[in-house]
Formats: structure tokens, sequence, C-alpha cells
């Protein structure tokens, strides 16, 4: 009787544990409520590993993810997996990196995403007072990141801006690499970077608080091979301090 009850059990265990291990994904989306604005299209595979050939958002193509877990990391009560995205995107965009749910929360780490500059000053929020056009590829690398509301809990990263130029109707900038890098604690994140060329130098510090307030610090120094038609607007800017560099504070709340 005993040993009937145990080889039932240990039926019930292997049936369940085949079950998770094979559940297509595809079975797993349709019945998960659906997110207004996501769609998810070409799936294959299960829960633990497979694709998507789109995931949209709010109409815009993303390209394809694919995903992998990562059975190691159970044994240091995480739920890690290995993931890839972009391909086919309509904005450029590729990455790839680990993402998971620990004991801390959700987490990202070694994660890597790069896309057009171009196309990030299409999806910025803020309005831009003046037309210009930006070349160069954004890459954004996120040693270590642990989500919590409303930014992070911890992390650290950098963005960086290669081949980077502004071209506006009064003149072209070359800026050399830019390069930011930033911490989170306690959803408060700090950033600071700077660049260099021949045409301008400057650099940055900002701050983001939990209350959405802002705060960021800014100068640049005109390099010597500024363009002329933009040095003769530089008179609107006031006069720059000893060392010829023009500051700038701003602070607000978004």
């Amino acid at each position: 009787m005993k040993r009937g009850i145990l080889y039932s059990v240990i039926f019930v265990l292997v049936f369940s544990v085949s079950l998770l291990a094979h559940l297509p994904i595809s079975f797993v989306l349709q019945h998960m409520p659906s997110v207004r604005g996501l769609k998810i299209e070409g799936v294959q595979g299960t829960v633990w590993q497979g694709r998507a050939d789109q995931v949209s958002w709010q109409k815009r193509n993303y390209g394809a993810a694919n995903w992998d877990f990562q059975l190691s990391q159970l044994f240091q009560a995480k739920a890690e997996f290995a993931v890839r995205f972009g391909r086919g995107s309509d904005i450029g965009l590729h990455g790839k990196g680990m993402v998971g749910y620990g004991l801390s929360g959700p987490y990202a780490e070694s994660v890597v995403a790069s896309m057009p500059a171009e196309q990030a000053l299409a999806l910025s929020p803020m309005p831009i007072p003046v037309p210009v056009t930006l070349n160069g590829q954004l890459e954004l690398t996120i040693k270590q990141m642990t989500y919590a509301s409303p930014w992070c809990q911890a992390g650290e990263g950098s963005l960086a801006w290669s081949s980077s130029s502004v071209e506006s109707p009064i003149g072209s900038l070359d800026l050399g690499p830019v390069i930011a890098d930033f911490t989170c604690a306690d959803s408060k994140i700090s950033a600071k970077g700077g660049q260099q060329s021949s045409n301008v130098s400057s650099e940055f510090t900002g701050e983001l608080t939990p209350n959405r307030r802002y705060s960021s610090q800014a100068w640049f120094k005109p390099g010597a091979e500024f363009p002329a038609a933009m040095k003769a607007q530089l008179k609107w800017l006031g006069n720059p301090d000893g060392q010829g560099k023009y500051q700038f504070n701003y602070q607000g709340r978004f």
C-alpha cells in the first residue's frame, strides 16, 4: 500500500515536471491577459527556451526575441534567462543579456543594446526646439541592475555614442566619442559624462530622484575647428567663463 502511494507520488511529480518543461509558449500566451499595445507573433518553443519572430509595442516593431532558461542559476535561487532581441527591428535595435528574478526582485546583468542615434532622437519624449540630425550609434551597457519602484534598487552601466555628429541648419559638429557612466542607488540615478574633439569639448553631470525631480550641470567649450556659423550665434548665450566655457544648469520635474 505504502509502495503504491510512493509510486503514485513519483509519477505525479515526474508528469508535472515533464508538463512544465514542455509547456508550449503559444499555449501560455493564449491564456494570459492581453496587454494593450503589445503584440507577439511567430512564437515557437517552450516557456524555457524559444523565440518570437516579432514583438511590437504601440504599433512599432522591435524585432525578434530569443530566450533560454539558465538552469544552473536555480542553485543561486535565481530564475534567469539569456535573451537576444532586435533582429528585424524597425528602429535598428539589437541587444542581448541576462534577465531574471532573484531574492531581491527582477534584475538584469551584462545587457548590451544598440541603435542608431537618429532613431533614439525620434523616440525621445522631449521636444527639440531646433531641427537637428544625429549621426552615429548609441550603445547602452548595463553591468547590473536590480529593479525597485520607481526606478531601481541598485545598478551601474554606461551609454556610449560612437561616430557621433550633429547637423543643424547653421552647421555641423563632429563630437568624437561621447561616453556617460551612470549608477543607481535606492532609485536615485546619477550620471557623468563628456566628450572631446577638435570642434568642441564638454562635460555634464545629472541626477534623477525617486520623486521625478532632475538636475543637471553642463559646460561646453568651442574648439579650434568650431564652425564659424555656430560661433556667430554664441553671443546669445552670454559670456563664457575665464576658461572659455559656457556653463548651463537645469532642474525641474517630469
